[in-house]
């Protein structure tokens, strides 16, 4: 047979494939199908979905303007679906995730029966067990953003791409025009890929098949017209330079690690397939077809030129990107597979995906972490503490994007003036928070952060409120319930490093012995005053000896008791290496911000956002201006991590002393 008789070797039919082909794919696709849908109706919104849902305006050319023109970096197809999604339906989590589910059950469909004709069974069905089953395409499949729908229309387009080649008919060359249409207008990425595709047809297609082809191609260009001052635009923003690191060689075995569900076995497993494909390539001295040399280009060129890109111009490179070429880098690196028998077959399959399910339970705890939304459970919280204690004895604090907090308030139907909270973000200074806490002294505090939170706000918190009494580990946040009263059952999750008063010391510390030291003259206690002084206070740590984890937070808490209206003074915390500064951080003291009494001044850093090797911690007292400054205490406090906050995409040690309700 010729290449395009083999890929066409099944017939056009919906499900093709031999009778066992044909039921294990439907096993598969019922799994599939019930891991992704398991208890949708309470599967919570990502913050990816939050900002998409938020920029959904009453008109349609609002949302294109507003929502996707001036403040998204993707194309206007998802966001438009949305629109018109939510104005049949709800905004409620199973109505807007559900579309995007289908299309990533429907992409496993045409990857299946793209793979079975351009390699055979083997290829196809460890292909489908490993998209049905790793977190990679469960997760994001879950989504309602572009990476299912950018899934759905890359395999599409890969489907009747393949189709057209065997059959020629004119109702499949239209499903490859739209499917690049869709994937142009659904993600940059997808239409990196589709491009690909499409090219790689016109080197495919016959002669008398190539005249048709350019038409399809030309009519998709002109139809893709309307969006390129969009795509020029956000071309011109560069990338995610403000949040996302650019990528070095460590992101490729990270990549491998997270793809593998960082389960030892399951990337076992992989391994073993993969050398076995190579072998029986070896051995069979062939692959049939031309796919040894296209489904490696689908695969790595939209990589490395994401890699690229993002090195040599701004960073854009993440594991949601690659989604779409990641399953045709598998189908080549399987394709050997093809000579396997169907016993071996489906016995692999069934190892693998039993071991691909634990690992996506139990390694990833998908169901676990996933299944809570750092932004309902704030909101959720503050409703909860206003509604059992009354908001007269309720003090809620937000440091989170106040349009996803409210988002829950809308969504829920409740008025914020019935159930109130601060937010902090980028509203008020360190100062101005105390004062707003010690406005607020005897209330219940509730607490709640997301990631890009000011740090030292936790710990002023539990400067005013002491007693821990909650503590939530959520994705990339934390919420917290505080108390000043004592309380039968109290958390602890920090443990004092040093400390130092005028009376005693625990810890290295460093006093210079001109520094004028009080002990029994005022009614706050023994304080040492730094007027006329830039200097006279600090330690040095190793940082290695103080953390047990890269993610904890280390709190430098200095007690002040008195100030002048002009000091300039601050806690300084400096991490050498050597004698080279790599992280330097101060907490400020705002004299015309702070409450009248004691005043913490506060920084904090946290070693994982710090790069170096024998690292070491110098922390002090500075008074550039020399004002009056009276310090009672200094502590050194270490806050255990939250070991779940990057759980998403990275490794998850633990569950955590403090799970989410």
């Amino acid at each position: 047979m010729t290449w395009k008789e083999t890929i066409g070797r099944y017939g056009p039919v919906l499900l093709p494939g031999e009778r066992w082909m044909r039921k294990a794919f439907i096993a598969l696709f019922i799994l599939a199908a019930v891991l992704r849908f398991w208890d949708l109706p309470h599967l919570p919104y990502t913050h990816d979905e939050l900002s998409a849902l938020v920029r959904i305006y009453p008109t349609l050319g609002e949302t294109i303007q507003k929502g996707v023109i001036e403040l998204d970096t993707h194309p206007p197809g998802v966001q438009v679906f949305e629109w018109f999604w939510t104005k049949v339906f709800t905004k409620e989590e199973a109505d807007v995730k559900l579309p995007f589910i289908l299309m990533d059950l429907l992409a496993l469909l045409f990857l299946y029966r793209f793979a079975l004709a351009w390699t055979g069974a083997g290829p196809a069905l460890a292909l489908t067990t490993l998209m049905a089953t790793i977190q990679y395409s469960v997760l994001y499949g879950q989504i309602a953003r572009p990476y299912a729908a950018g899934l759905f229309t890359t395999a599409l387009l890969a489907d009747q791409l393949t189709r057209y080649l065997a059959f020629g008919e004119r109702r499949m060359l239209i499903g490859v025009g739209t499917a690049a249409l869709l994937s142009a207008y659904t993600h940059h990425f997808a239409l990196l890929l589709a491009a690909l595709m499409v090219a790689t047809g016109w080197f495919l297609v016959s002669r008398e098949q190539r005249r048709a082809y350019a038409i399809m191609c030309g009519i998709a260009i002109v139809l893709y017209l309307p969006n390129i001052p969009i795509f020029l635009k956000q071309l011109g923003q560069g990338g995610l330079s403000e949040w996302l690191p650019a990528p070095d060689g460590a992101w490729f075995p990270k990549y491998a690690w997270f793809v593998a569900n960082d389960n030892v076995f399951l990337a076992g497993i992989l391994i073993v397939c993969v050398i076995a494909s190579v072998i029986l390539t070896i051995r069979s001295g062939r692959v049939g077809g031309p796919s040894r040399w296209f489904l490696l280009a689908w695969g790595v060129i939209p990589l490395a030129i994401g890699f690229a890109y993002s090195v040599w111009r701004a960073p854009v490179l993440q594991y949601s990107v690659v989604l779409f070429s990641f399953p045709y880098i598998v189908l080549f690196l399987l394709q050997g597979l093809v000579q396997v028998q169907r016993k071996a077959v489906l016995v692999g399959c069934a190892i693998l995906a039993c071991v691909s399910v634990y690992s996506l339970v139990n390694t990833r705890l998908h169901y676990e972490l996933f299944y809570r939304s750092k932004y309902e459970v704030m909101a959720r919280e503050a409703i909860e503490a206003n509604t059992a204690l009354g908001t007269d004895k309720v003090l809620v604090l937000i440091d989170a994007p106040d349009h996803m907090i409210r988002f829950y308030y809308d969504l829920w139907r409740v008025s914020v003036n019935d159930f109130p909270f601060v937010q902090l973000k980028d509203r008020f200074m360190i100062g101005q928070v105390d004062s707003i806490l010690q406005a607020n002294a005897g209330r219940t505090l509730i607490f709640g952060q997301s990631n890009g939170s000011v740090p030292e706000h936790l710990a002023l918190i539990q400067q005013r409120f002491p007693e821990l009494v909650q503590r939530q580990d959520l994705l990339d946040g934390q919420v917290f319930r505080f108390t000043a009263d004592p309380v039968d059952l109290q958390w602890f999750d920090r443990d004092t490093i040093a400390s130092i008063t005028p009376e005693q010391r625990a810890g290295p510390w460093r006093v210079a012995d001109d520094l004028s030291m009080y002990t029994d003259t005022v009614p706050n206690g023994a304080f040492w005053e730094f007027a006329y002084r830039e200097f006279g206070l600090g330690i040095d740590l190793p940082l290695d000896s103080i953390v047990f984890d890269a993610q904890d937070q280390i709190e430098v808490i200095a007690t002040v008791i008195g100030w002048s209206a002009n000091s300039e003074a601050s806690v300084v915390a400096d991490v050498k290496q050597g004698d080279s500064t790599v992280f330097y951080r101060t907490g400020r003291l705002e004299p015309a911000h702070r409450p009248i009494g004691i005043a913490p001044m506060i920084v904090t850093i946290s070693p994982v956002d710090i790069k170096g090797d024998s690292l070491h911690l110098l922390t002090y007292i500075y008074n550039p201006n020399k004002e009056a400054l009276r310090v009672s205490r200094v502590d050194i406090l270490r806050r255990s991590a939250n070991p779940v906050r990057y759980g998403t995409l990275g490794p998850v040690p633990w569950h955590g002393r403090f799970p989410a309700k």
